[in-house]
């Protein structure tokens, strides 16, 4: 009964089976709280937080993990003035979820613990903010020293080229450590094959980049997906030979019906 009044945000109901001795708010590994947390229920939180047999650490630090990846502000201030509770949990579980899902604020308000390090797991973090093209997380993860934009043979600009986040790019391409051709170009690989065609004409303004690389893999990718424009682009480029691995482009043009493209190469 008390998980469920919980979960919904029933207050008086909570407050009710709290002073009736049967009722255990702590049952089933501290359900009441981590379902009061996911759905953000700060006031029902308080309240359990004040029965000393609710503990908010639960289930690997449950609660507050629910609470950043649903961006309950107030609650995940709340959990954190507990001792018990571990932001840092989970190999930093939760500035990983709160970077992933864009929550800017819980972001910031995760970084000012000592305890919690945005470059957990291989960087994670800014590789799932720029993924996901959350460019405000991004920018605040960068003003982190400890955080390495580069980490996951540039993982970052790789899936926010793949995903057509120009302004992450962008953003991306001024630090230093950032290298757009890694992983032998797979940033414009990515961008080509998915048609995000201002993404390639960004990546192409870099000296890094080689549009050839992997046997001309870009305007393979274009062909078969039948994105002419990023096609014509790429045809611009010297280096780009629309015949490599034996004419692959325009038999994967033809394969998949891109009529145009087809006509384009021919």
């Amino acid at each position: 009964a008390i998980q469920f009044a919980s979960r919904n945000g029933h207050l008086d109901i909570v407050k009710i089976l709290l002073e009736d001795s049967r009722v255990d708010p702590s049952a089933i590994d501290n359900e009441a709280i981590r379902f009061a947390s996911k759905n953000g229920h700060v006031d029902i939180v308080k309240i359990l937080l004040e029965d000393s047999r609710v503990d908010p650490s639960a289930f690997s630090n449950c609660a507050i993990r629910v609470a950043v990846s649903c961006g309950h502000i107030e609650v995940v201030k709340l959990l954190r003035e507990d001792s018990r509770v571990d932001p840092s949990a989970n190999d930093n579980c939760t500035i990983r979820l709160a970077s992933s899902h864009g929550h800017i604020e819980v972001v910031e308000f995760l970084l000012k613990d000592s305890r919690v390090d945005p470059s957990a797991n291989d960087n994670e973090a800014i590789c799932l903010a720029s993924c996901r093209g959350h460019i405000e997380v991004v920018k605040t993860l960068l003003a982190d020293s400890r955080v390495d934009p580069s980490a996951g043979s540039n993982c970052a600009i790789r899936t926010a080229s793949g995903n057509g986040h120009i302004e992450v790019v962008k953003l991306l391409l001024e630090d230093s450590r950032v290298d757009p051709s890694a992983n032998d170009n797979c940033a414009i690989r990515n961008a080509s094959g998915n048609g995000h065609i201002e993404v390639v004409k960004l990546l192409l303004e870099d000296s890094r980049v080689d549009p050839s690389a992997n046997d001309n893999c870009a305007i393979r990718n274009a062909s078969g997906n039948g994105h002419i424009e990023v096609v014509k682009l790429l045809l611009e480029d010297s280096r780009v030979d629309p015949s490599a691995n034996d004419n692959c482009a325009i038999r994967l043009a033809s394969g998949n019906g891109h009529i145009e493209v087809v006509e384009f190469l021919l």
